[in-house]
């Protein structure tokens, strides 16, 4: 702050020793508040400069220089409508004032307003062409999740003349839309090496390590960006966002409420609990967890149930390559039951940037009626699944299953899926289709144990943000989920599911996650609904 107010003190002897006289004359008056006005922009105080700018406008409201300045001013403070207001009076002043045009798409891009900011590149490049509006124009339409017409932008560039860096941008860009993670690195590095200032790549790198959880290289790239961009607010909020996943304590504080209903009544169920989980990372790599939990649980044949539950887990992450988390707990009931212990791992690795091979082995209780819960009932599940990204719009995926039962007993489970995108952000529509074949040693009465049982089931999933800014890591996100799902198993039984969610992230630090879900089976087999809220923050 120093060395601004030193540098301002400098720029206003400079001007006033050139023109000692204010308002001899008022071209040289109009010079002087335009020189005010750059010097009060170069030590960012932009209160002074938009003061400049608009005493230059009341003398005369046809200075084109003066109006761009204050647009432009407006621009940093994220006043879009003002700014844009001002670049229209510009070119009602000057309509082929290109450049103008130019600027004023580029604001109304920020400003979300992206078929117009998409019609008035258009109208500068059927002027001329223009790399730098086309350029522009591809990167906008890919913000709007219109990849292929993003990329048939970029090379119309290339037909026109090549550009290695405008080739680099393409490729990584269609990288990073295809969920080739460590391509899409490799293309960004090598384009930031050669053009250190290219705000939009560094930007799309940041927004990569952060949602692989690559922290340190999220850090890099925000205070890169602002190196370059000091008012660049969407690097601010993510260097924020980054600071408190990877360096702050975290609570998050949940309560339940289920219940079901059974034909046979035995799997009757009415459930109240209360979920508090404390996330502490040690570092950009390695984080861990502490719960509590405690239920209150009836069953129609066994009422107030009470369960203590404490976890610790840990995560290690070493994205994009590999990552692994692993966790014990314990269940200490009342009436005398005996305390149950649990406990499992799991090891993710990327293949091929292609796809991701997971294998994890879990104990896990059984607890679907209340002779298991009595009898302390588990299972040890050893599991194997590979993922594959085909392209930006579908996932395939498959698992394998085996869970060796504590009563003796065991089961297989085959299962494959994909997952559809129709639609991206702002408004995700999905739709994924499972099939699983699962079959039992031995049939139980406990718990469901069919022999050659297999399942087809079909979910659509519509998200729809709702965000003030673009959706990117760092915003404060607010959306409304829907879902709907339905099952039908070899049996002839029809399951269907609604479930539905509202989350808000009230600021950086504050989270409200509300989330709800009904199932109905055909013949009343069963039937149950929840309803869960959750509160999250960041110390």
């Amino acid at each position: 702050m120093k060395k601004k107010t030193i540098f301002t003190i400098i720029l206003l002897c400079l001007v006033f020793c050139h023109h000692p006289v204010l308002g001899e004359d008022s071209a040289e008056e109009q010079e002087i508040r335009k020189l005010l006005g750059e010097a009060y922009i170069m030590t960012e105080d932009y209160e002074s400069a938009e003061a400049e700018y608009r005493k230059t406008l009341e003398e005369d409201p046809k200075n084109v220089e003066a109006r761009i300045g204050l647009a432009d001013i407006l621009s940093w403070q994220k006043r879009y409508d003002e700014s844009i207001a001002e670049y229209k009076k510009v070119l009602e002043i000057e309509p082929n004032n290109l450049q103008a045009r130019k600027k004023l798409a580029d604001i109304m891009s920020w400003d979300k307003r992206y078929v117009e900011a998409v019609e008035l590149y258009d109208e500068v490049l059927s002027e001329k062409e223009d790399v730098k509006a086309r350029l522009q124009k591809a990167r906008v339409l890919g913000w709007t999740r219109k990849y292929n017409e993003s990329l048939q932008e970029y090379k119309k560039i290339l037909d026109i003349k090549h550009d290695e860096s405008i080739e680099l941008e393409m490729n990584a860009k269609k990288a990073y839309w295809n969920n080739r993670v460590k391509h899409a690195i490799l293309y960004y590095k090598e384009l930031i090496g050669k053009d250190m200032q290219n705000v939009e790549a560094m930007f799309d790198l940041s927004q990569i390590y952060c949602y692989q959880s690559m922290w340190e290289g999220a850090v890099k790239e925000f205070e890169g960006i602002l190196d370059v961009a000091p008012l660049h607010f969407r690097a601010s909020d993510g260097l924020r966002k980054v600071d408190l996943i990877s360096n702050r304590i975290s609570l998050k504080s949940e309560y339940e409420f289920f219940e079901a209903d059974s034909a046979d009544r035995v799997n009757d169920i009415k459930r109240h609990t209360f979920f508090n989980k404390m996330r502490y990372p040690l570092n950009y790599n390695l984080q861990i967890e502490a719960d509590y939990n405690l239920t209150d649980r009836s069953f129609s044949d066994f009422d107030d149930v009470l369960e203590h539950e404490g976890r610790i887990g840990f995560a290690y992450l070493q994205r994009p390559d590999w990552w692994m988390n692993g966790f014990y707990n314990f269940i200490d009931y009342n009436k005398g039951i005996d305390t149950i212990h649990m406990f499992g791992a799991n090891l993710n690795l990327r293949i091929l940037d292609i796809g991701v091979s997971s294998f994890s082995f879990e104990r896990e209780r059984l607890e679907n009626s209340s002779k298991v819960i009595k009898e302390g009932y588990y299972r040890d599940n050893y599991k194997g699944r590979l993922d594959f990204d085909v392209n930006r719009r579908l996932r395939m995926g498959a698992d394998y299953l085996y869970s060796n039962y504590s009563s003796d007993n065991y089961k297989n489970e085959l299962g494959a899926d994909m997952l559809f995108y129709l639609l991206f952000e702002p408004a995700r529509f999905t739709i994924n289709y499972r099939y699983f074949f699962r079959d039992f040693d031995d049939t139980v009465g406990e718990y469901f144990s069919p022999r050659d049982f297999s399942t087809h089931k079909i979910i659509v999933n519509w998200r729809h943000f709702l965000n003030k800014e673009e959706v990117y890591f760092g915003a404060d996100d607010l959306y409304y989920d829907l879902k709907y799902g339905i099952a039908v198993d070899s049996e002839d039984i029809v399951n269907h599911k609604f479930s539905a969610q509202l989350n808000w992230d009230i600021n950086k630090k504050l989270n409200l996650n509300i989330r709800g879900s009904i199932t109905n089976s055909s013949a009343d087999v069963y039937e149950d609904e929840s309803i869960t809220a959750a509160i999250k923050y960041y110390f």
